[in-house]
């Protein structure tokens, strides 16, 4: 034994002397001719080293090469796939005898690394067959390799690894996919990795320039080794770069399933500009999409994420909730909640055009009129069909252009291009309302349905805010069920179907007195100017109403008022924005407004009311008062005896030349 001992302690003597002094003889382009050969056989490709070489192999294996080139596949774009100014490596040599490998150190000094897709889809990267003229060594070493993993049943796990100094120093790395067109280059690229053992923390920290952007990276993991072994350990990331900065602090498990648990903080300037840098700008109207924060505890498994306690701040936007997304099937699927304070949506709308409603004609032309229209820019709704979504929605405060609306909670169904929202409370202009509705896109031509119900609503500021018609004011009741299609604002509104109906209580119709007009025939009707502070009370108006390809149609209009009833009939053509309406007031001799009768006797007058919306015109019916006079002369003339100056009563007091009887006062009432 102790000869065998002697004996074997030469041995490791004259290898160790063997190690020390071979590089010492053997020229070192025998090295580059060995290194060439080993890499053309193993991946089919040329390796060139243009600059000295240095290698040692005790106490530890030392190689470096200058100008080292690594060549490209066949019919790559880049003849080299990879080169170096400079390679180094320094690893320890019998840390390997028992299955752990310790870097020294390994850095690669400005490195340009081509990756490409071919058009058939193989990647640069994945390397031919290797070489059928091996050589002996070559041919050796596999032998060994495939004695050592178990006749290729199993590898040999590492015990150990620890690596030292491991950094790419301003490298360049460029992608490109000729299937997809898709190009990207990291320039700058500095990066350092250190592990002294796999017990100890992993730390990573670098920079790099992409999309003319520098970006920040920092990684931390605690203790490597757990997350092999399929246990938790801590694990922080930071990104930082002028259009974004994300922080994570958590915990990450490995396994089959890779696991993320912990706090993310996420920030970006801007959201448009986000989406710009990554050359994947939105095309979406208005101005909105600007700062962006989220906090919150993020716990990932597989395509599986779960957001919770989410503090979200978009624009002025604040909101608080949770998210739930699950890819694992054939489209995403998200679910959640979401309470936000005050949700002003006009910043992600398109800009209005120039408004011309009915309430402020005063400052209108028809001119003016026709610059607002329906818009024909064409509605695309397909990125309905990209997800399913089950979500809750709350909020404080709505502003929608010029709708203000209180406490509100919808529901948000999202299934196969279908959205379904499910108004549960809202709260406007002092009333309340609830309803639905449905918005399709899973067809080529969107469509939408709704139906709401509002109770005890301000009219006017509704109908103000809404429509800029500020002509109504009082207590509203209002139903709604309609329908509609078509690929923009203009083929939806003209293909609007459905019907409503509306009441209003204590209230009045601005903009006109009927009731002056009908108790001073022979001069209301033609004071134009009269008309524009004049107002006609009631106690009740109300009516339903049919829509057909945009035309709403109204016949039972109904109004009474104290001395007062009107009738109502016309219509409202949506698409060339149009009224055509014909209202018959009765004076009556009752004092009776609500819940008096609708057919009080009395002379009616009718009214027209037409024109565009920016623009309303208020005219007497003459030829139908004519013909009611000449129909009913008996009671016209005792009507108007009180309605008419000169024709009798008390109205004909102190007249000094009034026409006498129904055809004096039909001349005085038509000029003659």
């Amino acid at each position: 034994m102790k000869k065998f001992l002697i004996g074997l302690a030469v041995v490791i003597v004259l290898l160790l002397v063997a190690a020390v002094a071979v590089p010492f003889f053997i020229p070192l382009d025998t090295y580059k001719q060995q290194i060439v050969a080993q890499v053309k056989n193993a991946t089919g490709r040329d390796l060139a080293i243009a600059g000295p070489v240095s290698f040692s192999l005790l106490p530890r294996l030392e190689l470096e090469a200058n100008k080292v080139t690594f060549s490209n596949a066949a019919g790559a774009a880049d003849p080299q796939m990879a080169s170096f100014d400079q390679l180094q490596i320094r690893l320890q040599m019998f840390p390997l005898l028992h299955g752990e490998v310790a870097i020294d150190s390994f850095v690669l000094v400005n490195p340009v690394i081509h990756l490409e897709i071919n058009k058939a889809g193989r990647p640069n990267w994945a390397f031919g067959e290797p070489a059928k003229a091996a050589s002996p060594a070559a041919k050796s070493a596999a032998a060994g390799s495939t004695a050592a993993s178990g006749g290729g049943q199993g590898a040999t796990a590492l015990s150990e690894l620890r690596l030292g100094e491991l950094r790419l120093a301003n490298g360049t790395v460029t992608y490109a996919d000729d299937q997809s067109g898709q190009k990207q280059s990291l320039d700058k690229v500095n990066v350092t990795l250190s592990l002294p053992d796999l017990e100890s923390p992993f730390k990573a920290a670098g920079d790099l320039v992409w999309r003319g952007k520098q970006i920040a990276l920092k990684a931390n993991v605690a203790n490597p080794r757990q997350i092999m072994q399929g246990k938790s350990t801590d694990i922080a990331l930071d990104i930082t770069s002028e259009p974004v900065i994300f922080d994570f602090k958590g915990t990450a498990t490995g396994g089959g399933t890779m696991k993320l648990a912990g706090d993310i903080d996420l920030k970006v300037p801007s959201v448009r500009g986000l989406a710009a840098w990554a050359a994947k700008p939105i095309d979406a109207p208005g101005t909105g999409l600007g700062p962006l924060s989220i906090k919150g505890k993020l716990n990932l498994q597989g395509a599986k994420l779960d957001f919770s306690n989410a503090q979200i701040a978009l624009d002025a936007i604040t909101a608080k909730g949770e998210l739930g997304i699950d890819a694992t099937g054939a489209k995403p699927a998200i679910n959640g909640r979401l309470d936000v304070d005050k949700l002003d949506v006009n910043p992600y709308l398109p800009p209005e055009k120039p408004a011309s409603s009915g309430g402020k004609a005063a400052t209108a032309t028809p001119a003016a009129a026709q610059s607002s229209d329906w818009s024909d820019d064409p509605i695309d709704l397909s990125g309905l069909k990209a997800v399913n979504v089950d979500f809750a929605l709350s909020a404080n405060a709505i502003l929608v252009r010029k709708i203000k609306i209180d406490r509100s909670a919808l529901t948000l169904k999202l299934k196969d291009g279908v959205l379904t929202a499910d108004l549960t409370q809202l709260a406007l202009y002092q009333g309340s309302g609830k309803g639905q509705l449905v918005v399709n896109g899973a067809g080529a031509v969107p469509a939408v349905s709704a139906n709401f119900t509002l109770a005890k609503v301000q009219a006017e500021p509704l109908f103000d805010d809404a429509a800029g018609f500020d002509r109504i004011t009082g207590t509203a009741d209002t139903s709604t069920d309609v329908t509609t299609h078509g690929k923009s604002q203009r083929e939806m509104v003209s293909a609007l179907q459905g019907k409503g109906a509306m009441n209003f209580s204590n209230g009045a119709i601005k903009g006109i007195n009927l009731g002056a007009m009908a108790r001073n025939v022979s001069s209301a009707f033609l004071d134009a100017s009269a008309g524009k502070a004049q107002q006609t009370d009631f106690t009740e108006l109300g009516g339903t109403y049919t829509i057909t390809n945009g035309i709403v149609k109204n016949t039972d209009l109904a109004m009474k008022s104290p001395l007062l009833r009107i009738e109502g009939a016309g219509t409202v053509e949506l698409p060339p924005r149009t009224v055509n309406y014909r209202l018959t007031p009765k004076l009556v001799a009752s004092a009776e407004g609500q819940g008096g009768k609708s057919d009080a006797g009395g002379i009616a007058v009718p009214i027209i009311i037409s024109g565009p919306w920016s623009n309303l015109s208020y005219k007497p019916d003459l030829a139908g008062t004519a013909k009611q006079l000449l129909q009913n002369p008996g009671a016209a003339s005792n009507a108007l005896k009180n309605l008419v100056p000169g024709t009798g009563g008390a109205a004909s007091s102190g007249s000094k030349s009034a026409p006498s009887g129904v055809g004096g006062a039909l001349k005085g009432l038509l000029g003659h």
